[in-house]
């Protein structure tokens, strides 16, 4: 179990900044430390750390499935901090929500949409302009 939970800690640390695993635990009381690190070990430990796929790619994907699911604005606002930390362009994690919305709908794209932008305005990345007209 420990070699799964350092793996984790280092992947989830890689998305959201060193220490933040410990974070996440500690922020956590009684057995919600528990259910913490069983998110850090399985989500990090076991599918991040899988090879096939970069560390932005994954980042991308888990936006892809946070805006199709909808409602997820923290784990949104998280994984779009992750994207850029990954070497994401802003483009390619707009896009990734433009993209979902043809299995979305509007409302959850339009929604997430501002979730994202207004994550990276916060980050301070300069955002791409409209392809069309405004």
């Amino acid at each position: 179990m420990t070699e799964r939970l350092d793996k984790g800690r280092h992947w989830f640390d890689a998305v959201y900044g060193e220490g933040a695993s410990h974070g996440l635990v500690a922020m956590q009381q009684g057995r919600a430390q528990d259910l913490a690190r069983l998110g850090i070990e399985f989500n990090f430990g076991d599918i991040y750390s899988r090879p096939g796929l970069t560390l932005a790619q994954r980042e991308l994907l888990s936006l892809a499935s946070l805006v199709t699911i909808g409602g997820l604005e923290p784990q949104l606002r998280g994984h779009t901090r992750g994207a850029i930390r990954a070497g994401c362009s802003p483009t390619e994690v707009l896009e990734t929500v433009i993209h979902v919305v043809q299995y979305c709908g509007f409302p959850k794209a339009l929604n997430a949409i501002r979730v994202v932008t207004d994550e990276l305005v916060e980050l301070g990345v300069e955002l791409p302009e409209p392809l069309g007209p405004n």
